[in-house]
């Protein structure tokens, strides 16, 4: 009996790899097809790209009556609280967003058209996906932070500083569906090292240095969200392929170096962070 349960044990385990490979080649074969063959019609990706950008500055929340000012007033705070979205140029920013989403959706060697009609979207199909953008924002931002550190005798200590933050806020529809939105944010900080130089009569004495973003790293930030959307895309297209066929609920991530898959063992947690936001399904 001992020996009959060994196998079947080994047997069962055999089965289950089996069936991982079998993910795993099937996902690899599926994006393989993307370019299309005899056998199967290359895949189109249609886009609607947005025309503009909003610039949103979370610093003026903070500021008490802000709308009840006057309109000299309102400008010269919005001046003094404005690093980087007086400095955007749309059009650039529209095309570093546009140039890189288009580049790596294409590295699949599906067939990419932008589309600039929302109402020529064409319906969806087996090899025929929509991606729609209605809305991009420009956001910045400040943070409070704090550095602690605690003596061995318990004295307790903090510095107190502000940091700038950037965000390339991004909305999405998917296919011919208007009703569920979807979202992502691509955010940047300043960044902030330092030392405790001293601590003399109860204070401490802080030196440091800090990385401030500057209107490049927005620009790169803004790339980076057109790389990332094309490469949640198409890990989107992969999966709903594998779950149409009844496969297993492994991630799998898209490298457009290469135009391939790999497996990493993401917790669902980290695959919700990864992928895009519901956040309105009427």
């Amino acid at each position: 009996m001992k020996r009959i349960t060994t196998y079947l044990m080994i047997a069962i385990a055999a089965m289950s790899l089996a069936s991982c490979v079998t993910s795993n080649e099937m996902a690899s074969e599926y994006l393989e097809k993307f370019p299309g063959d005899k056998d199967f019609p290359q895949v189109k990706i249609y886009v609607c790209l947005p025309t503009e950008v909003i610039h949103t500055n979370q610093n003026l929340n903070q500021i008490d009556n802000f709308l009840y000012l006057s309109p000299s007033v309102q400008d010269s705070i919005i001046i003094a609280n404005t690093k980087f979205l007086n400095r955007i140029d749309d059009k650039v920013f529209l095309q570093q967003f546009t140039d890189n989403l288009l580049y790596h959706l294409r590295r699949t060697g599906a067939q990419v058209e932008a589309v600039a009609d929302r109402n020529a979207i064409p319906q969806t199909g087996e090899n025929c996906f929509v991606l729609n953008i209605p809305q991009i924002e420009a956001e910045e931002f400040i943070k409070k932070s704090r550095s602690e550190f605690v003596e061995k005798n318990g004295t307790y200590y903090h510095y107190d500083y502000v940091l700038n933050g950037y965000s390339t806020n991004v909305w999405y529809l998917f296919g011919n569906d208007t009703n569920a939105v979807y979202y992502k944010n691509f955010e940047i900080m300043d960044k902030f090292k330092g030392q405790v130089e001293e601590v003399k009569n109860k204070k401490a004495s802080v030196t440091g240095k800090f990385r401030r973003i500057n209107i490049n790293d927005v620009y790169e930030d803004v790339a980076f969200a057109g790389k990332r959307t094309a490469i949640l895309f198409v890990e989107k297209i992969v999966s709903e392929y594998l779950a149409s066929k009844g496969r297993d609920n492994t991630y799998y991530i898209y490298n457009p170096i290469y135009n391939g898959l790999g497996v990493d063992a993401l917790s669902a947690q980290a695959v919700k962070n990864r992928t895009f936001q519901k956040i309105n399904n009427k």
